[in-house]
């Protein structure tokens, strides 16, 4: 038996779920490696797979029959569950067993503009295929409300203040929450407009880990735990946002990505784009989840909300130029 611990682990938990494993599945399994959560990369004597664990059986037999009928509608760009003998509980998660993906050494980023361009092209494809399944899973899908979780974001962060304070001063926190405020208010009087399109299956979490470069070149777009029914913006908001520090929140640059032309035309995508959602995320996601703060995860945030400042200050002015043509 051969388990490999990247992290600090439970020892007795892995060698209970590398016994089980081997109970239930087909072959010897070599070794268990743990990846993130409740995510392992397993091995066995002819094949390698990741295993996942989800909280409820019904999001396992989502996510199994989201990815097949995606491949069934066209798109090839992600990756597949595979077929099993039967299910596989263990300590209160449900088990799947994932196609690997073996990737390029050099990881996919949003650093440059062919990449970024290309990850966009491939969240648009993506859309046009899952635009298809909107009609299959209504029901089994919850329906995006950005707004309402963009509000829940605010005020989370408004409660994590006196934490951020001891970091951040005030008066950068207070135009931080102003930009929130005018961006949530006009985004949900309008967000109507973006919502007259036909709604397709969104992705919801379209960071650069979830496109995966695997080693012959082809770009996969990969992790459908968020996936949603809503208006394509709502991803290309999010995008958007993600790919901006990369471009020095230089509003002109992204004006000049095929993709965002038709958005940039709707006031509520533009009001939209002024919202800080990374800055509000992150602060949040820290104060929540580390006591202490460890100061390898604080400087790239307080670079984020502090020395972006001013770029940021720019940007907004810019788009409220566009707004008022």
């Amino acid at each position: 038996m051969n388990i490999n611990i990247r992290r600090g682990g439970d020892d007795y938990f892995l060698n209970r779920l590398f016994s089980y494993l081997n109970s239930e599945l087909d072959g010897t399994i070599h070794s268990i490696k743990p990846l993130r959560g409740n995510v392992y990369l397993v091995d066995t004597q002819d094949s390698r797979f990741i295993l996942k664990g989800y909280q409820e059986l019904r999001k396992l037999k989502i996510q199994e029959a989201f990815t097949s009928s995606l491949r069934h509608a066209g798109f090839d760009s992600s990756y597949k569950f595979l077929r099993m003998k039967s299910i596989l509980p263990f300590q209160g998660l449900y088990y799947g067993c994932i196609e690997y993906l073996k990737q390029q050494e050099k990881r996919f980023d949003y650093g440059t503009q062919s990449e970024r361009d290309e990850g966009v092209a491939l969240l648009s494809k993506f859309h046009d295929h899952s635009g298809l399944l909107v009609p299959s899973f209504t029901g089994m899908l919850p329906k995006a409300d950005l707004a309402r979780k963009w509000q829940h974001r605010k005020d989370e962060f408004t409660k994590n203040l006196p934490v951020v304070h001891f970091y951040v001063n005030s008066a950068v926190t207070n135009e931080i929450l102003g930009w929130a405020e005018v961006s949530l208010s006009r985004f949900s009087a309008l967000k109507t407009e973006l919502e007259q399109e036909q709604p397709t299956i969104l992705h919801g979490d379209v960071a650069h880990h979830n496109f995966l470069r695997a080693k012959g070149g082809k770009l996969y777009l990969i992790d459908f735990d968020l996936i949603s029914i809503g208006p394509r913006a709502y991803d290309m908001l999010q995008y958007a946002n993600r790919i901006l520090p990369y471009l020095d929140w230089n509003f002109d640059s992204l004006k000049k990505i095929f993709y965002f032309k038709k958005w940039l035309r709707y006031e509520s995508f533009l009001y939209g784009l002024l919202y800080p959602a990374d800055i509000l995320r992150e602060w949040n996601r820290l104060v929540r989840e580390q006591n202490p703060i460890p100061p390898i995860r604080l400087s790239p945030l307080v670079d984020m909300t502090i020395n972006q400042f001013q770029q940021r200050k720019k940007f907004l002015a810019d788009v409220q130029s566009e707004l008022a043509k």
